[in-house]
């Protein structure tokens, strides 16, 4: 998911109809420009070399995200299958996706059958301090900067639910609960206080690799 203004235009996008490394491909129809999906960059056209500037879109079931966030507007015939909605076949391809997360421009990624085994990841990339959380239950994964004020939180599961029955988590330094889905505490020294999300989308695992075959992978 992108912003689409972009040198204080708003563009407007189509599907291009074709592909480029397995990867469909849009057109704006400001320019005729065209943009590969993946990466948000302008590959041919007026605005080649052009970036969309990377937004946070999290995949995962409508019941789960409509008791975070009740009042969520949901675009018109995409309640499922969109971007808040569930992603169709999900089990099938767990094992084929991952988390990609970009910080500052740099993208590393985080396997979800990698995710499996840990649940929680407290990791350092691109000068950053990350954490990157993984529901069995839910089958959603979930970015985020774990410094707050200063300070670097490192975070544990914990027990405890909310009052939706969703996992919390715990931060070490303060003892505060978090909610892994909205980056919330809701309770404890630190309560109200909102970790910074990072921009991240999940992603097929062999389509990272073929944009880039060089960037770190979690293990």
């Amino acid at each position: 998911m992108y912003d689409r203004r972009l040198d204080g235009k708003v563009l407007s996008f189509g599907h291009a109809g074709i592909l480029y490394k397995q990867s469909f491909v849009m057109y704006d129809r400001n320019t005729e420009s065209l943009w590969v999906h993946v990466t948000g960059m302008a590959e041919y056209g007026p605005m080649q070399g052009k970036r969309l500037t990377f937004m946070p879109s999290t995949v995962t079931s409508w019941g789960k995200w409509k008791k975070d966030y009740p009042h969520t507007k949901v675009l018109p015939g995409y309640r499922r299958g969109g971007f808040m909605g569930t992603y169709e076949g999900i089990d099938h391809y767990n094992d084929d996706l991952g988390l990609l997360v970009l910080v500052r421009f740099k993208p590393k990624l985080y396997p979800f059958e990698a995710l499996q085994k840990r649940g929680l990841v407290n990791d350092q990339f691109n000068g950053k301090e990350v954490l990157v959380f993984y529901s069995k239950k839910d089958k959603t994964a979930t970015a985020w900067d774990r410094k707050v004020d200063g300070q670097s939180l490192t975070f544990q599961m914990d027990d405890q639910k909310d009052k939706y029955g969703s996992q919390l988590i715990r931060d070490d330094q303060t003892g505060s609960l978090w909610s892994w889905l909205t980056g919330e505490a809701v309770a404890g020294k630190l309560k109200e206080t909102l970790l910074k999300q990072l921009p991240y989308n999940p992603i097929l695992n062999a389509r990272f690799h073929g944009f880039y075959p060089d960037a770190p992978v979690f293990q």
